[in-house]
């Protein structure tokens, strides 16, 4: 059905990884190349609609929240036993279930179209321009779901290589293309035609693929699956569904709420500093996927002192690596816009300390997120996201008209810490440490602390470099990046997650 057995579980993590961060690497290089053509061409109001648009269209869907997770889940068992009967009838389940959910994301897209020119706000824009990119957009987004399941399928076979090979490559050309086109004809639309041409030309590969790899794809008849095997997987989309949904509007909601309350242009300002903030979000993210498996067969195996170990071990790398990228956003970010777009895309310093502060809280989680998950924690708490997200909506709308842009992003942390950074950490500590999660709550609060004086540390530094050129802002990373990697673990050094980190270290240098 697929690869030789040879292959073991530990060279599939190493390749999924090793090319994730090839191709994240690359993918952020084009992200550049094609924003700064776009830039150039067409402007700051059209930026700002092409991020805004974007931002609905995530929110649209919302439709396959928890279905995608509920599926890959129940794929590894039979994945593993090489049930390929029981691999059909899921299968044949889960492309039922996303064609629908892209009839209903394309449906919910039109019902968006009498409400588009509130959302976009007063802009320079012809309006038939301007609903024409937006059902692109719709539609480029609804025709995915008709060929996702098969991927799927591929990436729950540990073979997540192939995916990101085939998805670059088409993005190579895509941006390639666009910023010919851009360049010799400044068309949006043709530049968005190249979008779906691009989308459609990746999934029909990437099925194609599948149908080769999994040829019981291709069998017409398909055991049905058990009565009880569909309401096992029904109960766990109902259990992903809420606490997802809750995730998507408190984190897919900034862009909406600038175009509404401030305008669309001010959307594209903050879309650069998006660009940047979620680079260092994926890279840190695919690294905590890398480990999710591992993390996993501790909390089945080990006693509660190892996991709680881990789990400092996991909270310490968290500090180190998004307090590092959060300092360099803080302190060079303006620098780069102004050396990339120029000075006129350049924020107040106030709104990119919001901006990166939202960054930190979010991904502080990520050991919390990790445990979650692979402790199975999925009914404790799953309103907290719905909760967060409600609180979220009022105060952007109290404080983004009270003080405009940083009040937005104000908002997100506020909501973020009365609810995931209190619930959270407490259901951990309780279901799988048995203990207090006072311990948590010092941990965190101690690493912000060394992240803060890290970072005071590197401005005192880099108030000595001037960055008036590519070649200053690269000597200020590298001082940035010795600084806070030599203060940080200096501060850090006599902390349990740090001791945990050494002595992974130490494994891997003695083997």
């Amino acid at each position: 059905m697929s690869e030789t057995k040879e292959v073991s579980r530990s060279q599939y993590v190493v390749r999924n990884t090793a090319v994730t961060l090839l191709t994240q690497l690359v993918k952020n290089l084009l992200g550049f190349l094609s924003r700064t053509a776009f830039i150039w061409v067409l402007g700051k109001e059209l930026l700002g609609i092409n991020s805004l648009f974007t931002e609905i269209l995530t929110m649209l869907s919302f439709a396959e929240l928890g279905i995608g997770n509920a599926f890959v889940y129940s794929l590894y068992k039979p994945l593993a036993e090489r049930d390929n009967v029981k691999l059909g009838s899921l299968m044949r389940l889960y492309a039922k279930a996303y064609r629908g959910i892209g009839l209903l994301i394309g449906v919910l897209g039109l019902c968006l179209l009498p409400f588009l020119k509130m959302l976009v706000g007063d802009v320079a824009v012809d309006d038939s321009l301007l609903y024409t990119i937006f059902l692109m957009y719709v539609f480029n987004t609804a025709v995915s779901y008709f060929f996702v399941y098969k991927t799927s399928l591929i990436v729950a076979d540990q073979k997540n290589y192939i995916v990101l090979i085939a998805q670059e490559g088409f993005h190579a050309v895509q941006v390639a293309v666009q910023v010919a086109i851009l360049l010799l004809t400044g068309n949006y639309v043709l530049f968005m035609a190249i979008t779906v041409a691009c989308t459609i030309g990746t999934n029909a590969f990437l099925a194609h693929k599948a149908d080769k790899m999994y040829p019981f794809l291709l069998e017409k008849t398909v055991k049905p699956l058990s009565v009880e095997e569909r309401n096992e997987i029904v109960a766990n989309v109902k259990s992903l569904v809420v606490y997802k949904l809750g995730s998507t509007v408190l984190g897919g909601t900034d862009s909406i709420f600038i175009s509404a309350i401030i305008n669309v242009i001010t959307v594209g300002f903050y879309s650069n500093y998006k660009l940047l903030v979620d680079l260092f979000t994926s890279l840190g993210s695919q690294v905590v996927s890398s480990i999710t498996a591992s993390v996993g067969n501790v909390n089945a195996s080990e006693g509660k002192e190892r996991k709680e170990a881990i789990f400092d071990g996991l909270l310490c790398a968290s500090a180190w690596f998004f307090g590092l990228s959060a300092v360099g956003l803080l302190l060079l970010s303006n620098d780069f816009i102004r050396l990339w777009v120029g000075t006129d895309y350049v924020l107040d310093i106030t709104s990119v300390a919001a901006i990166v502060g939202a960054f930190y809280v979010n991904n502080m989680h990520h050991a919390c997120f990790v445990y979650r998950n692979t402790a199975g924690l999925f009914v404790y708490g799953k309103y907290i996201p719905v909760i967060a997200s409600v609180l979220n909506i009022g105060l952007d709308v109290a404080l983004g008209m009270w003080i405009g842009l940083p009040g937005i992003f104000l908002a997100t942390i506020i909501a973020r810490m009365l609810t995931y950074e209190i619930v959270d950490p407490l259901i951990i500590y309780r279901r799988v440490f048995g203990k207090s999660v006072l311990a948590y709550y010092g941990n965190y609060l101690k690493y912000t602390a060394i992240v803060a004086a890290a970072g005071v540390a590197c401005w005192a530094v880099l108030s000595a470099i001037p960055v008036g050129s590519w070649l200053g802002f690269a000597v200020s990373c590298v001082a940035i990046g010795i600084v806070y990697c030599v203060a940080f673990c200096l501060l850090s050094f006599k902390t349990n997650g740090f001791g945990v980190l050494r002595g992974f270290a130490r494994r891997i240098v003695i083997r």
